[in-house]
């Protein structure tokens, strides 16, 4: 079915409760959101040609040349996004700072903007969340889902796919020299270099090139562009997809042992509070996957939440479950930056028209060049108790041994959204702890579901997550001057006064930043645990029936490495535990 832009082509105009005929508004399953994960979903549940599906998503398909050229579409042009941005609240241990929330407004979601790393974090972290209990995420148990979506170009083995819709390779090349700069001091400084990021038994502390969700001709490869092509958009008739859509609630039957998720009240995303929403509703089940910041927004619009916070706001509640929006988490980001030769950065673009049209015409001749957007081609990876003194790292562990809470991206251009000297390059390393303890929470700023939601990003308000921000800091600072020594031209523009502890912790807390990596908003975990859950191991809402939830927001802890390709083995895995029970059902 093609792509409609209208709830009244989906939804009926009441809400109905008949579910015995054929009607307009009718389907086996609802999917809000279609975002990276939602895009997945539907294009697995509809293989079966007797499933129907209605995906909804707020925003618009935005199928333009400007979204599918990877360095036009990222956030570095600094155009015109479709996202919804708006300010977190301050953050209490960062100085006050109020930093920039944003979440994606397009068929695909962030895989239509980000930066197209496919990482998927180390075994050792999944099978940690199998000693807690999570029945069925070892990585044993969820290596067949990578696998499945995959179709690795670059690297080989038995722990890759070559036959799935979604492709990554690696770029042929460094495309600047401060890459190799780069990979020569992360080698001085004992970190071993690796190929293949995603290998299980590769080194735990590494600088590991990086691939990306690129097709062969060098456009951006979605989780859009893969799982929904127009192949699958017009042939299959039983998938509905409405975009420019907002969800404003889910529907409930309610009296008996707990709550049924029914049905979905949508408008068009452009309405007035006024108007009168549409209804579909679900056969079989209602899938959320809004992200980590819609999905407990609308859950706590929709009666699912603390009892308290829903009764001050006046909503009903469906479900008193407390862990809704509760353990919102997000890698930190701090940069340090350099200036460098402006012909070695992307800033050569901005400051001369002859390269910049040369690049685009090798883009669109080749599909090579800077337009495809190789900003993070290398990553360094370490071990804060690992690091010494000296910021060198210490002995060598494997991704199923251990996993990393240092990240380092050497990028070559200056990333702290500040204006600078076109005529002047920059290059920066952005310092990352991947396994925060800090916190924080999304909560209603009212009923209205057009209000954004109160988030709190957390940062820095468990004791340690600053001590490990330090450390790469100054691994980072170490990597610059090793770099410096081997001959790279290097003058510093923004980096710390000094190295102690005191002048280390004023440069993180005046210049932290989001990476954009929102998750465990609705943990998967037990309803009671120590860190309240929100869903069962099946993805299943506690207490209530018929709704899961596949997207960042379950994961127990924030993955350490890059979201997009764990989000996408969540949504394989949830479209088979979803065939599985209505299998067994049936």
């Amino acid at each position: 079915m093609p792509i409609q832009h209208d709830p009244a082509d989906v939804g009926a105009y009441a809400r109905f409760s008949d579910t015995s005929v054929p009607r307009r508004g009718l389907y086996d399953y609802i999917i809000v959101g279609g975002g990276t994960a939602g895009c997945v979903l539907a294009s697995r549940l509809t293989e079966d040609p007797t499933i129907s599906v209605l995906l909804l998503e707020r925003g618009s398909v935005h199928n333009t040349f400007t979204m599918r050229c990877p360095l036009l579409s990222s956030s570095y042009a600094q155009g015109k996004h479709p996202s919804v941005r708006w300010n977190s609240t301050p953050l209490t241990a960062a100085n006050g700072r109020v930093l920039e929330i944003l979440t994606g407004t397009v068929l695909g979601g962030a895989s239509r903007f980000n930066s197209m790393l496919y990482t998927r974090g180390s075994p050792a972290q999944y099978d940690e969340w199998r000693r807690q209990g999570r029945v069925g995420w070892s990585y044993a148990d969820l290596e067949p889902y990578f696998i499945k979506s995959e179709n690795a170009v670059s690297t080989s083995g038995y722990y890759h796919g070559t036959e799935g819709p979604w492709s990554n390779r690696h770029f042929d090349k460094f495309l600047f020299s401060s890459f190799s700069h780069a990979v020569k001091a992360a080698k001085d400084l004992g970190i071993s270099y690796t190929d293949d990021v995603n290998a299980p038994e590769g080194p735990c502390v590494s600088c590991a090139k990086i691939p990306v969700t690129l097709a062969s001709d060098g456009k951006r490869l979605s989780t859009f562009d893969a799982f929904l092509p127009p192949l699958i958009t017009t042939q299959r008739r039983r998938l509905a997809i409405c975009t420019d859509t907002l969800v404003t609630k889910i529907d409930f039957d309610v009296g008996g042992v707990q709550p049924v998720a029914s049905g979905v009240f949508f408008k068009p995303y452009e309405s007035t509070p006024k108007q009168r929403p549409f209804y579909a509703r679900a056969k079989k089940e209602i899938i959320v996957c809004c992200g980590a910041i819609e999905t407990p927004h609308l859950l706590l619009l929709s009666g699912i939440g603390a009892k308290d916070h829903l009764t001050k706001h006046g909503i009903k509640v469906i479900k008193d479950l407390p862990g809704v929006g509760r353990n919102l988490q997000d890698h930190v980001g701090t940069t340090i930056t350099y200036k460098v030769p402006l012909s070695d950065t992307f800033h050569a673009l901005e400051s001369s028209l002859t390269r910049a049209l040369t690049e685009f015409l090798n883009y669109l001749i080749r599909g090579r060049g800077l337009f495809t957007n190789p900003s993070v081609q290398v990553s360094i990876f370490a071990k804060s108790d690992n690091l010494g003194d000296d910021a060198e790292p210490g002995v060598e562990e494997t991704n199923r041994e251990t996993f990393p809470d240092i990240e380092i991206m050497p990028i070559p251009h200056e990333c702290t959204y500040v204006t600078s000297q076109k005529s002047q390059g920059f290059f920066s390393f952005i310092c990352v702890p991947l396994q925060p303890k800090s916190s924080g929470t999304v909560e209603l700023f009212s009923h209205n579901p057009y209000a954004n939601p109160k988030v709190d990003l957390g940062f820095f308000t468990r004791e340690g997550d600053i001590e490990v921000v330090r450390k790469a800091v100054r691994l980072a600072m170490a990597l610059g001057e090793r770099m410096r020594t081997n001959g790279y031209q290097m003058e510093n523009h923004l980096i710390p006064a000094g190295d102690s502890d005191e002048q280390l912790d004023v440069f993180i807390r005046q210049n932290v930043r989001t990476t954009y990596h929102y998750a465990s908003s609705c943990r998967m975990a037990q309803e009671h645990d120590t860190v309240p859950g929100v869903v069962d191991d099946e993805l299943r809402v506690h207490g209530v029936s018929r709704l899961r939830i596949a997207d960042a927001s379950i994961f127990p802890d924030v993955v350490a490495t890059h979201l997009q390709a764990p989000v996408v083995m969540v949504a394989e895995k949830c479209a088979d535990m979803l065939k599985k029970t209505w299998s067994a059902t049936n």
